[in-house]
């Protein structure tokens, strides 16, 4: 960012030379990078930070200078003598899309001379490298560069039905640009209007049907607040980017674009004549909120490490024009004017504070302290290990009450005995009793994402219980994991089908979990449990220990919780997976080879496939991995039964097996299949 030295004057007195100028202004976090001379005009060559959009023009510059050397700001003169009929009666602003465009405002003004500015104008805009056009194109130019704010004239009459309207394009459509070029836009490029079509693109460059010409006496001026990220995106998809855009990607004051109008009219009078029509049209559709930041005053010393008078602290904020209001007890309160954009915490106005009293009056000090070891406790390891676990196979961690309501435990099936705890003074009547389940909480906000259309949830949660316990004083307070999950396994590509997910995806995600913190040995015992799907439910255990339930929701919970297909959730207790060896057993490689053989056996449906593999691991000599990789019913199996297929991999770790061997132990296997399960060699 160019400042013109001369220029700056005209807000603040400067009485230092250039060069204590810019070490001030360095010190205060706007680098000057270099003094140059230009045509005779002292110009400053600042590097403004992105966070810092109002230090992009000559005012916002003058207003930190005020704020350092505690001098006087002057505010550029928009004294409007307006004439004529009111502004409403020549025009009208209609904005479409409010996100894009909060704030749009305009002026109308007649019978403007077109000529060149004034030889001071031009001397200065040319010193920042902005070159003169004519003396209400330099005017836009003037008091972008002054106020920040980008501006735009457009030439009244080729305004069709000479009003405006803000509004996403329409795919497909063409805008020319001043440049010349020819524009293909996109339904997120956000356009300037008239009752036609497109006449500027928004925040970047005006239109060739729209601009001002010599022979223009009447013009629509324009001062507008759009989005940051639809400029950017705009301006990065187009390669196209301009003064304008620059600004209006790291934002802009909405509370100062009447003023802007103002001032551009202004000085269009002053250099070009005409009359300005009676009041401003200011179309507002979203008013920006009072920005309040409150503070501690002994936070600023805990911060800086140097304790700042009160009285200087509320000195640097005033001068800054951040009115610090006194609150309760040490809060104060800073209100955050409109080209402030980047204050919004308590370490950001510190941080002004320090820019201001000055760095170098912070001072340099080692930190001191000591280090001292923290024993975890097993069960945090554990409960951290979980997360990482499930954040890693794509869940998102949900915080939820620890209070429910009776009817959630009797949904759940999980009521009888003895009561829960109750509330004495509920918050409310979902939340009457401790929780002796995670599930209800997490079931609520997976309705929550689904009443908001997010179809793919995975959500899980680790937490205490409370369990009551008859005839004890207090709970028994028990840490579980607990997740749901719903949608799909994976979306429809070119290259694949949509897969539904199913209860073998809440089965992986668990097995995949238990897997990360040691436990993988586990099976899955099938039983009937009150909230999930008969069929469809198990009991997951690791050897004998019994860690918890997973499946499919119930149907009745299903349609509750708002669940418009497949929904599967889990909860297991942490207390017990401590109980489970998690020693990590090591074997030698085996260096002799494997001998791969294949069984398929017919045997009724009602048979458990995994009670078969214990058969086949316990008969199978030297036998390795185990895989059930094909399981078929239909054509040419009985009616009732199925066909299980498995992969078996024998190896020996002294020596190289023989088909003899590996012949005795197959036949081994389904001898013992046949007498235990009546399974027939398929």
């Amino acid at each position: 960012m160019k400042i013109n030295l001369d220029w700056l004057t005209d807000y603040v007195d400067i009485e230092e030379g250039a060069q204590a100028l810019a070490d001030a202004l360095t010190m205060a976090g706007l680098e000057v990078e270099g003094i140059e001379e230009v045509a005779g005009e002292t110009v400053l060559e600042i590097g403004v930070t992105p966070n810092r959009p109002d230090w992009l023009c000559h005012l916002g510059v003058a207003r930190e200078v005020a704020a350092i050397f505690s001098r006087t700001l002057r505010l550029p003169k928009a004294d409007l003598l307006e004439e004529g009929t009111d502004v409403q009666a020549y025009t009208s602003i209609d904005i479409e899309d409010p996100e894009g465009c909060p704030r749009y405002s305009g002026r109308v003004m007649t019978g403007v001379s077109h000529g060149i500015a004034p030889e001071k104008v031009t001397r200065r805009l040319e010193s920042i490298g902005i070159r003169s056009i004519s003396n209400v194109v330099d005017a836009t130019n003037y008091v972008m560069m002054e106020l920040g704010q980008p501006l735009h004239a457009f030439d009244y009459h080729r305004l069709a039905e000479n009003r405006i309207v803000v509004r996403k394009a329409r795919k497909g459509e063409i805008l020319e640009t001043l440049d010349g070029q020819k524009r293909q836009l996109t339904t997120e490029d956000l356009l300037i209007c008239d009752g036609r079509g497109p006449v500027a693109l928004a925040g970047i460059m005006g239109g060739l049907n729209s601009e001002v010409l010599e022979s223009t006496q009447d013009l629509l001026l324009e001062s507008a607040c759009f989005d940051p990220m639809t400029i950017r995106r705009s301006s990065k998809r187009l390669g196209l980017s301009t003064e304008a855009s620059y600004r209006f990607e790291r934002g802009t004051d909405p509370t100062g674009t009447a003023r802007a109008v103002d001032r551009l009219a202004y000085l269009i009078r002053e250099w070009a004549g005409g009359d300005v029509c009676k009041g401003v049209w200011d179309a507002h559709p979203r008013p920006e909120k009072e920005r309040c930041v409150p503070f501690r005053m002994s936070r600023v010393k805990t911060f800086l490490g140097v304790d700042i008078p009160g009285k200087e602290t509320v000195s640097v904020l005033r001068r800054l024009q951040l009115a610090p209001e006194k609150k309760k007890g040490e809060l104060w309160e800073i209100k955050a004017p409109g080209f402030r954009r980047d204050l919004s915490l308590e370490e950001d106005v510190i941080e002004e504070i320090a820019r201001i009293y000055g760095y170098d009056q912070v001072p340099v000090t080692l930190p001191v302290g000591r280090t001292v070891p923290v024993k975890t406790e097993p069960i945090e390891r554990l409960q951290e290990n979980l997360r990482d676990a499930l954040e890693g196979i794509g869940f998102n961690e949900a915080v939820t009450f620890s209070f429910i309501s009776q009817s959630d435990i009797e949904d759940l099936g999980i009521g009888g005995g003895v009561a829960p705890v109750s509330l004495m003074n509920p918050i409310s009547e979902e939340m009457t009793v401790m929780r002796t389940s995670i599930l209800p909480g997490l079931l609520k906000a997976l309705r929550t994402n689904i009443s908001r259309r997010t179809e793919d949830v995975r959500l899980y949660e680790t937490g205490r219980v409370f369990l009551p316990c008859g005839g004890c004083e207090l709970p028994e307070e028990r840490l579980r994991v607990a997740g749901v999950m719903t949608g799909v396994r994976s979306q429809k590509k070119w290259f694949r089908a949509l897969e539904e997910a199913d209860f073998f995806d809440v089965k992986g995600a668990v097995e995949a979990m238990l897997g990360a913190v040691g436990i993988t040995t586990v099976t899955f015992k099938e039983m009937d449990i009150p909230h999930l799907q008969p069929g469809q439910s198990a009991w997951v255990m690791a050897g004998e220990v019994s860690l918890g339930s997973v499946g499919t929701l119930h149907p009745s919970l299903k349609e509750k919780y708002r669940a418009r297909e497949w929904a599967g959730v889990f909860e297991l207790d942490l207390h017990h997976m401590l109980d489970v060896d998690t020693t990590k057993k090591y074997a030698r490689i085996p260096q002799y080879p494997e001998v791969l053989r294949d069984l398929a056996v017919i045997v009724g449906r009602e048979v458990p496939a995994e009670m078969m593999e214990d058969v086949i691991r316990g008969k199978g000599r030297d036998l390795g991995r185990v895989n059930l990789f094909d399981l078929y019913e239909g054509k040419g199996v009985p009616e009732g039964s199925r066909s299980l297929a498995w992969s078996l991999r024998f190896q020996s770790p002294e020596r190289t097996l023989t088909d003899e061997e590996v012949d005795a132990s197959m036949a081994a296997i389904v001898k013992a299949l046949e007498k235990g399960f009546g399974a027939k060699l398929r």
